[in-house]
């Protein structure tokens, strides 16, 4: 009698396989499809600080005719409304995938006009602190170019963190950490509030279909 070494098939078990292939029985599982914006590949799900988040949606950022960059929302779980988002525990990313060059002057200027935008006098008088530490950690990148990726993270215990090509941003104490959460939540709200254009926020809450790639 013919013993099959350990681990293989035996000529009986390989033709029964081959036969529920051919037939359509053996249900093979999908390929992991990852997903793509203005060219740019989006993993669906990353590890964050330890944490495995999940792409939520993604979208287009505009600066009038231009396209400036192709905006992801990670999560640990998946939701819908910008509330829900608001209020979800755990680390939140948010990616920026750049589409043009840019000098670090021109990131600062453009992001203070629309964090001011979206927070109220209080609140920006209340932030004035934390602002000042994310103007000096944009500073610190001097210059960014197409292609490039910074991640824009809240992390329970430490704050908002970021990371530029995968460089940890500075301030002048160090790594930037702001551990403020009005701070990010109005950062959010550049994204998800009603001064964001309906097409990125409807991409960032998942309801626009993107196109997957493998």
């Amino acid at each position: 009698m013919q013993h099959d070494e350990p681990g293989s098939l035996s000529r009986r078990q390989w033709l029964a396989w081959s036969a529920a292939v051919a037939s359509g029985m053996l249900i093979m599982p999908p390929a992991h499809a990852n997903v793509m914006l203005e060219d740019v590949v989006l993993e669906e799900s990353v590890v964050a600080h330890g944490q495995k988040l999940v792409l939520n949606g993604a979208g287009v950022r505009r600066r009038g005719y231009h396209k400036s960059d192709v905006v992801a929302l990670y999560l640990p779980e998946k939701r819908t409304t910008p509330d829900a988002i608001y209020r979800l525990d755990g680390v939140r990313r948010i990616q920026l995938n750049l589409l043009r060059n840019l000098t670090s002057s021109t990131i600062t200027r453009v992001f203070l006009s629309d964090f001011k935008q979206v927070a109220t006098d209080e609140e920006f008088r209340q932030l004035i602190e934390p602002l000042g530490m994310i103007g000096a950690a944009y500073a610190d990148i001097k210059r960014v170019r197409k292609g490039d990726v910074v991640n824009l993270d809240w992390v329970p215990g430490k704050g908002w963190m970021a990371t530029h090509n995968g460089r940890p941003l500075r301030s002048v104490d160090g790594i930037l950490a702001i551990n403020d959460p009005l701070a990010y939540q109005v950062y959010l709200r550049m994204y998800l509030g009603a001064a964001a254009s309906a097409e990125l926020r409807n991409g960032l809450l998942g309801l626009t279909r993107l196109e997957k790639v493998e």
